[in-house]
C-alpha cells in the first residue's frame, strides 16, 4: 500500500492518527537524531549537522598538519601525521575503520569530549517527545524505545536504559497491573511493573568510557575528560592495575588498554549484543500494535531491518488494527517503504506531539489517577436501566434465583408465572413484567402430558392479559391420568389409620 503523507492543517487525519495512538495498547517506538535538535544538539545529515561540523574540525586539523616526507622516520606525534590522499568525509569518522588513521581518531576523541560537554552545560531541558516516551511508559503502553541517539536524555525522564535490566515481564501489561497506579518508588527487578530497559541504545551512550582491551567500563573524571579533550585516548585503570600486579610477583607484565567513548560505530558489534537480540525477540512475540518512528531518516541499514520486522509484527494484528507512524521532515523512499509505512506525518516531532496532546489529552492520563476500573464487556442482553427496583412474585422472596426486574415500577402490572426448563431438568420459578419486552420473555415453556381428551376448559375464552402472551404460552392443566390423593389422618390413641368419612352413615360406624 502506498505511504499516505499528512501534513500541518489535514485536520481529519491528524485526528484518526490520535485516535489510533489513543487507543493502542502496546506502543513500541523507535527514535533518531530528530527528537533532540530542539534542545540544541544537532543531528548528523542536514547543513548544519554533526557531519558538517566535524568536517570543519577535520579540514581545520589537516591544514595544520605537514605532509611527511618519505625519508622522514615516522612519528606519533599528531604534527608529524600525513594526510591521507582521499577526502574523508564527516559520517568516516563515526564508522569503525576510522581506528586506522590516527589523526581520524585523535578528531574523533575530540569531537565526543566536546559534544558530551556542550550537552551536559548547555542542554537544560528535554523536549515534548522525550516526555512523550515517558507518558507512554507511565501510562503503561510503552513496549520498549530504541533509539539511535548517544546523548542520553531519556534518562533524565526518568527511562531506564541499563541493558542488565533485560526484557521485563509480560504482567505489567495485564488488567489487574493496569487498574494499580505506577508506583512513585523505583520498580523492583522481577515486580509486576518491572519494564527492564526500557530504552535501548543502539548507538551507546556518552555516559560511561570502555577499554578497548578488557571491554570494562570506567567513568568520566576530570582527568580523562581532558585527556579526550587533548585527542588522546586515556589508559584503563584496571588493565594497569593488572600489569602492575603481575610484574610485583615477578611474572611477565600484560598490554594496557585505552579508553574510548562507549558509542558504537558503524560495522560494530553491540557490545551488548545477546541481549539486544532477547529483548528485540521478546517484544515481536508481545504483538504490538502501533509503531512509532520519530525524528530518524531511516539511512543505517541495521535500523531498516529493524524497522521491518516491527512493521510485520504490527501489521499481523488481526483485522488491520495495527498501524506504522512515521514522524519526520524528510519524505521516506516509497520505493523501500512501501507497504511498511502506513503514515508519514510531515511535521516536527515534537509539534506533532503538542497537536496530539490538544486532539487526545487522555492519553497523558494514567488510568490508576482517573480512578477508572476495567470493566469486561458485557452482553447488551445483560444490561438494566437505571433506578430500577427488583420485583418479586407474592412467596419468592426467599427463594434462590428467583428475580425479575420491573421496569416500570410505578405501575400495577399483571404477573404472569412461568418455568424455565434447564439443561437438567430443573425447573426454576420466574415472574415476568408485562413492561419486559418480547426478547426478554422465556421462549420456551413446559407443555402438560395430552390425555387425548378435550381440555375442562378452553383457555383461548380466557380473558387476555394486559400484554400479549406468546404463541407457545399454554396454561398448566390438571391431567385425568393423575391419581387422586386421598386427606388421611392419624389418631394419637389409635394404632391404626383410618379413611376421611365421607358421610354421616360412614360416621356412624366409627
Amino acid at each position: 500500500m502506498p505511504i499516505l503523507e499528512i501534513h500541518d492543517g489535514q485536520r481529519r487525519q491528524l485526528q484518526d492518527i490520535a485516535n489510533t495512538v489513543a487507543g493502542a495498547k502496546k506502543v513500541v517506538v523507535i527514535t533518531g537524531a530528530g527528537i533532540s535538535t530542539n534542545c540544541g544538539i544537532p543531528d548528523f545529515r542536514s547543513e548544519n549537522g554533526l557531519y558538517s561540523l566535524i568536517q570543519s574540525q577535520y579540514d581545520c586539523a589537516a591544514s595544520l598538519t605537514p605532509s611527511r616526507s618519505p625519508r622522514t622516520s615516522p612519528s606519533s606525534t599528531l604534527h608529524n601525521l600525513s594526510l591521507p590522499h582521499q577526502n574523508i568525509k564527516g559520517k568516516d569518522l563515526f564508522d569503525s575503520t576510522l581506528w586506522k588513521d590516527p589523526l581520524s581518531t585523535s578528531i574523533f576523541y575530540k569531537f565526543i569530549a566536546s559534544l558530551r560537554k556542550r550537552i551536559r552545560e548547555e542542554v537544560k531541558a528535554t523536549s515534548a517527545t522525550h516526555k512523550f516516551i515517558k507518558t507512554l511508559r507511565d501510562t503503561r503502553k510503552l513496549v520498549r524505545c530504541y533509539t539511535q541517539n548517544i546523548d542520553g536524555l531519556e534518562g533524565r525522564e526518568g527511562l531506564c536504559s541499563d541493558m542488565t535490566r533485560s526484557k521485563g515481564t509480560r504482567a505489567r501489561f495485564t488488567k489487574k497491573v493496569l487498574e494499580k497506579p505506577r508506583s512513585a518508588l523505583p520498580i523492583l527487578l522481577g515486580s509486576d511493573q518491572d519494564g527492564g530497559c526500557e530504552v535501548v541504545q543502539l548507538h551507546g551512550d556518552l555516559e560511561d568510557l570502555r577499554c578497548t582491551l578488557c571491554q570494562k567500563k570506567c567513568n568520566w573524571e576530570e582527568g580523562r575528560e581532558n585527556t579526550l579533550l587533548a585527542g588522546v585516548a586515556p589508559e584503563c585503570s584496571a588493565c594497569r592495575a593488572a600489569d602492575c600486579d603481575r610484574r610485583g610477583r615477578g611474572k611477565r607484565g600484560t598490554a594496557v588498554g585505552r579508553l574510548r567513548p562507549n558509542i558504537v560505530l558503524y560495522g560494530e558489534e553491540h557490545p551488548s549484543a545477546d541481549m539486544l537480540s532477547q529483548i528485540t525477540t521478546h517484544d515481536l512475540r508481545l504483538a504490538p500494535d502501533v509503531l512509532l518512528v520519530l525524528g530518524t531518516s531511516l539511512k543505517v541499514h541495521g535500523l531498516k531491518i529493524m524497522v521491518k520486522e516491527f512493521a510485520k509484527a504490527v501489521h499481523a494484528r488481526a483485522g488491520g488494527k495495527g498501524k506504522v507512524i512515521f514522524v519526520n521532515l524528510t519524505k521516506p523512499p516509497e520505493s523501500v517503504w512501501n507497504g511498511v509505512l502506513d503514515y508519514h506525518i510531515a511535521m516536527d516531532c515534537d509539534a506533532w506531539v503538542e497537536d496530539l496532546r490538544v486532539r487526545r489529552p487522555d492519553i497523558w492520563h494514567q488510568q490508576g489517577e482517573l480512578k477508572l476500573p476495567m470493566m469486561k464487556r458485557v452482553n447488551r442482553k445483560q444490561t438494566t436501566a437505571t433506578n430500577m427496583k427488583p420485583h418479586f412474585a407474592k412467596g419468592d422472596e426467599d427463594k434462590e434465583n428467583v428475580q425479575a426486574l420491573d421496569l416500570t415500577p410505578n405501575l400495577a402490572t399483571p404477573i404472569v408465572e412461568g418455568e424455565l426448563i434447564t439443561p437438567f431438568s430443573k425447573s426454576l420459578k420466574r415472574s415476568f413484567t408485562s413492561a419486559e419486552t418480547p426478547s426478554k420473555r422465556p421462549k420456551h415453556f413446559p407443555t402438560p402430558p395430552s390425555s387425548g381428551r378435550k381440555p375442562l376448559y378452553d383457555y383461548k375464552a380466557l380473558k387476555t392479559p394486559a400484554f400479549a402472551l406468546n404463541e407457545n404460552f399454554r396454561p398448566s392443566m390438571p391431567s385425568k391420568r393423575r391419581k387422586i390423593s386421598i386427606a388421611v389422618w392419624e389418631d394419637a390413641e389409635a394404632s391404626h389409620r383410618h379413611e376421611i368419612p365421607n358421610s354421616e352413615e360412614d360416621e356412624s360406624k366409627y
